[in-house]
C-alpha cells in the first residue's frame, strides 16, 4: 500500500517537471537529438535527464543507464548543476530499485552541490526526495523532518502544486505511524489546494489518501465514498496499477460492510489489473489483495482459500522484504553525519596550522632585523619555538584522534541500538504469525465433527496448520487476527459501547489479552506514555472507579 501511494505522489511530481514527456513521440524526439552530433554538451545532459526521469518508474534499470550517462558527461563538463540533476535522477531511480543506501548518498551529494549554490528550487527537491527515501525504509522521524523541510520551502516559494503534494506526503507519514486522524487533516488540507489549482491527479491522490484513513479508523461508507470519488476523478487517465489499488481498498471497505460478493468482485478486478501489468512496484498491490482475499475467504468459511492465499502473501512478502533496509539507511545517516563533523575538525585544524604559520613567519622576520647579530641566540630561540609548535601540533593530533574514535563509538552504539529495535520487531512478528495460525487450528478443530466424511483432507490440511505453526516460518498480521478471533468479544463490546473506534477496540483486545504496556506500544508502534493515555481514557469512558480492574472488566464481554 505504501509503495503504490509514493509512486503516485512521485509521479504527479514528474508529470510537472516532465511536461509531457510521457507522450512516445516526445521520447523519440529526444533520442533523435541525442543523435545529433552537433548538439551542445549540455542540451545532451538536458535530454539524458529527460529520459530518466521518463524511464526511472517503470523500466528502472534503463532509467539508471541514462541518469548515469548525464553525470558522467556533467562531471566532464564541470557543470556543477547539472551534476546535481543527474545526481538527483540517479538517486530517484535507485528508490524506485529499493536500493536506499545508494539513494540517499546521491541525494545528499547532490543537496551538497545545491547548497552551495544557494538554490532553491533544486533544494526543495532533494527534501523532497529524502523525505520518500526515509519513508520507504520506514524511518518515520528522519521521514516527516524532510517533508516538513519541504512543505515550508514550497510554501514560501509559493507554489501551491508541490506545497499540496508535500501535505500529502506529511499525511503519508502520519499513516505510517498509526495517527490517522492527524493524516486525515492533512490529506483533506491537499484536497483543497488540489481543488483550488484544478489539479485533477492531486484531487485523486487526496481522495484515495481520505478512503484509506477512513477505512482504518472504520468509517467504511465514508471510505466508500471517497474512495469511488478517487476513481471517478483519475479515471480515464488512470495508471492499470492506480485503480487496483484503489479496488482493493473498496474491496476492503465492502468486505467490512458484509457486502461480501461486491467484495470478491472488486478483488477479482484488481486481480486482473496486477497481473496485466508489467510494472515493478506489482507486488506491492498483490500483497494488498491476498491480504483482503484471505479475510473474506475466512468470513465466508472457505478455510483452505484463506490459508493458500496466506502462503502466497507470505511467499509474496519474504521475495521483497529486505529487513536490513532501515539499519542501512540510518547508519548511512549517522555516517554522513560523523564524516561532516569530522571534516570541519580537520578545517579547524588547518586554520590553526594557517595562523600559526603566519605568526611563526612574522616573529622571525622581526626577530632577524631586531639581533642579526646575535646569529647563535637567534638560532637557539628559533630551536626552542620550534620544539613548541611541534608539541602544539602534536598536541592536536592527538586530540583529533581522539575526537574521531569518540566518533566512531558513537555510530557503533546508533548501529547496536538499530539492530536491538529490530530484533524486538522480528519478535512481535512471530508472536502476530502465531496467533494467527492457532486461530486457524481452534477453529479447524471446532469443525471436526462437521466433516467427518471428507476426514483424509481435512486432517491433512490441520496438520499443515500445525506444521506451519511449528516451524515458525514466518508472521500474519496481529490485529486481523485479534478480530477474527474474538469477533464474540467485539460484538458484545460495541453492543454496550457503540462510540468505541478502531483503535480503542484493538487496544481493548491487546489488554484482554494481557499485553504489557510496553508490548501494546511496540506493536501499535506508539510511546509508552500514549499506550498508558489511551488506558487511561479506556477507563474514563467504562466509567470505572479506582478500585476496578479493566482487564477483569475487558473478560466479561
Amino acid at each position: 500500500m505504501t509503495k503504490f501511494i509514493r509512486v503516485l505522489v512521485l509521479i504527479s511530481l514528474l508529470v510537472f517537471s516532465a511536461e509531457g514527456l510521457h507522450a512516445q513521440t516526445n521520447i523519440d524526439s529526444l533520442k533523435r537529438l541525442l543523435s545529433n552530433e552537433k548538439i551542445s554538451i549540455s542540451q545532451k545532459i538536458n535530454s539524458l535527464n529527460a529520459l530518466a526521469v521518463y524511464y526511472n518508474p517503470d523500466s528502472t534499470n534503463q532509467g539508471l543507464i541514462f541518469a548515469n550517462e548525464a553525470y558522467l558527461l556533467a562531471l566532464k563538463a564541470n557543470n556543477k548543476s547539472l551534476q546535481g540533476k543527474s545526481l538527483l535522477n540517479l538517486a530517484e531511480g535507485y528508490l524506485y530499485n529499493d536500493s536506499y543506501e545508494q539513494a540517499l548518498q546521491y541525494t545528499f551529494n547532490a543537496l551538497d552541490i545545491f547548497l552551495s549554490q544557494n538554490n532553491p528550487a533544486e533544494i526543495v527537491e532533494c527534501y523532497r526526495l529524502l523525505g520518500w527515501v526515509f519513508y520507504d525504509s520506514e524511518n518515520a522521524d528522519y521521514a516527516m523532518q524532510y517533508h516538513t523541510k519541504a512543505y515550508e520551502l514550497y510554501s514560501k516559494m509559493g507554489d501551491k502544486k508541490n506545497t499540496g503534494i508535500s501535505l500529502n506526503a506529511i499525511g503519508l507519514v502520519f499513516q505510517m505511524k498509526n495517527e490517522n486522524d492527524s493524516s486525515k487533516k492533512y490529506f483533506e488540507k491537499a484536497l483543497r489546494i488540489a481543488e483550488d489549482i484544478n489539479n485533477t491527479s492531486a484531487i485523486a491522490a487526496s481522495l484515495n489518501n481520505i478512503g484509506i484513513c477512513e477505512n482504518s479508523l472504520g468509517n467504511y461508507l465514508s471510505a466508500v465514498n471517497f474512495l469511488n470519488r478517487a476513481l471517478d476523478t483519475k479515471m480515464p487517465l488512470a495508471k492499470p496499477l492506480d485503480e487496483a489499488e484503489t479496488f482493493n481498498q473498496l474491496a476492503y471497505s465492502q468486505l467490512k460492510l458484509k457486502n461480501y460478493q461486491e467484495s470478491k468482485r472488486l478483488l477479482e478486478q484488481s486481480r486482473i489489473l496486477i497481473e496485466n501489468s508489467a510494472s515493478k512496484t506489482k507486488k506491492e498491490k498483490l500483497l494488498d489483495n491476498l491480504n483482503i482475499s484471505s479475510q473474506l475467504n475466512e468470513v465466508l468459511g472457505d478455510y483452505s482459500g484463506a490459508f493458500k492465499n496466506l502462503q502466497k502473501y507470505t511467499a509474496i512478502r519474504n521475495e521483497i522484504a529486505s529487513r536490513s533496509k532501515s539499519d542501512a539507511v540510518a547508519a548511512n545517516n549517522v555516517k554522513r553525519e560523523t564524516d561532516k563533523i569530522e571534516l570541519q575538525m580537520k578545517s579547524i585544524l588547518a586554520q590553526k596550522e594557517m595562523r600559526s604559520f603566519q605568526r611563526n613567519a612574522l616573529g622571525i622576520g622581526v626577530v632577524l632585523l631586531l639581533v642579526i647579530g646575535f646569529l647563535f641566540f637567534s638560532k637557539l630561540k628559533q630551536r626552542q619555538k620550534k620544539e613548541k609548535e611541534l608539541f602544539v601540533v602534536k598536541q592536536a593530533l592527538i586530540k583529533k584522534e581522539l575526537d574521531n574514535s569518540l566518533l566512531e563509538k558513537k555510530a557503533l552504539n546508533n548501529k547496536l541500538e538499530f539492530k536491538d529495535a529490530e530484533l524486538k520487531n522480528y519478535a512481535l512478528y512471530i508472536s502476530q504469525r502465531n496467533d494467527l495460525i492457532r486461530g486457524f487450528i481452534d477453529e479447524l478443530s471446532q469443525l471436526q465433527s462437521e466433516v467427518k466424511n471428507q476426514m483424509p483432507d481435512f486432517n491433512r490440511l490441520l496438520d499443515k496448520f500445525q506444521y506451519d505453526l511449528e516451524i515458525n516460518k514466518e508472521a500474519q498480521d496481529f490485529n486481523m487476527t485479534i478480530e477474527e478471533m474474538h469477533k464474540d468479544f467485539f460484538y458484545n463490546l460495541l453492543q454496550k459501547f457503540p462510540g468505541l473506534t478502531v483503535n480503542e477496540r484493538r487496544l481493548c483486545a491487546q489488554i484482554r489479552l494481557n499485553l504489557s504496556i510496553k508490548d501494546i506500544a511496540s506493536i501499535n508502534n506508539i510511546s509508552a506514555k500514549s499506550a498508558e493515555m489511551a488506558r487511561y481514557r479506556l477507563r474514563k469512558h467504562f466509567e470505572l472507579s479506582h478500585d476496578e480492574n479493566l482487564n477483569e472488566f475487558l473478560k466479561k464481554f
